[in-house]
């Protein structure tokens, strides 16, 4: 839709140019009311696209698959000391999920990287820290199942 809209503003301006060249009072008038139109519509496409970058968040959509509780379940700035809140709360039993959110300015969003921490009633902790700022699912590994290359894999459960 937005290009669209930048594709009539475009033709709006070439056709008020077209005008301009060809001399006449008339054509100037609708010249520059075309020209008016135009940056107008560009303006606006402009301003909703920035709008609209801003609002994204990132959403993780966390499922607990390790077959465990999970007692703890961070995610913080890679290479922050501080953690933040447990988001597990009191506790995240097996197959259960948990949404989180984070919202970023859109200008930064590009240099994020998150750590994401979990650590089962067992006692073991698990990490994945690379993770960007997306819309993801993510499926917490047990410990055997992670004997792989991650902890986690973006996928939701298969049901």
């Amino acid at each position: 839709m937005k290009l669209k809209t930048v594709a009539i503003a475009a033709a709006a301006l070439a056709l008020a140019v077209g005008m301009t060249a060809c001399g006449g009072s008339a054509s100037t008038a609708a010249s520059s009311t075309a020209s008016s139109a135009a940056a107008s519509s560009v303006a606006a496409s402009s301003e909703a696209a920035s709008s609209e970058a801003e609002a994204a968040s990132a959403e993780y959509t966390v499922y607990n698959t390790t077959g465990s509780k999970v007692t703890e379940l961070y995610l913080y700035d890679a290479g922050s000391e501080d953690k933040g809140e447990n988001l597990a709360g009191e506790g995240l039993a097996d197959g259960e999920s948990i949404v989180i959110t984070r919202d970023v300015e859109a200008d930064k969003q590009a240099d994020v990287v998150y750590v994401l921490e979990f650590t089962t009633e067992d006692g073991n902790t698990q990490s994945f820290d690379t993770l960007h700022y997306e819309v993801a699912p993510i499926s917490l590994k047990s410990v055997d199942a992670a004997a792989g290359a991650t902890a986690i894999a973006f996928e939701a459960p298969q049901k």
